[in-house]
């Protein structure tokens, strides 16, 4: 059995390299797959919240965050939404929804949209 089991659905290679961030479609589900400066994969819905930019070809990963180079939304991992400002003070915003992942077999991996059987939360 290839990946981490049945009802995971690969979205990339491993290969992606940290900073870079690709698009991907699962099962109609637009998304986004990128990786942290500090090598930790993360994939999240594709569009920003605020004006709806299309963060593989409009963001940027700025350490352990994902930026949304419109308006400069920032999105953590866990997919809390901040802007912050020259000064650096941070201000909440919209949040955007993540996908639990897994890096496994060369892949990481989401659970299927479709997927019925138990959730699981460990990346």
């Amino acid at each position: 059995m290839a990946g981490p089991g049945v009802g995971w659905v690969r979205v990339c290679g491993s290969d992606l390299q940290p900073g870079e961030i690709t698009g991907v479609s699962v099962e109609g589900d637009d998304l986004v797959a990128w990786r942290s400066l500090g090598g930790v994969p993360h994939v999240m819905e594709a569009r920003c919240p605020h004006q709806w930019s299309h963060l593989a070809g409009e963001g940027a990963v700025d350490g352990e965050e994902l930026v949304c180079l419109t308006h400069f939304w920032r999105f953590t991992g866990d997919g809390d939404g901040w802007k912050e400002n020259v000064s650096g003070r941070r201000d909440r915003k919209g949040d955007i929804g993540v996908r639990a992942c897994r890096e496994l077999e060369g892949g990481i991996w989401i659970r299927s949209p479709d997927d019925c059987s138990e959730q699981e939360t460990e990346v």
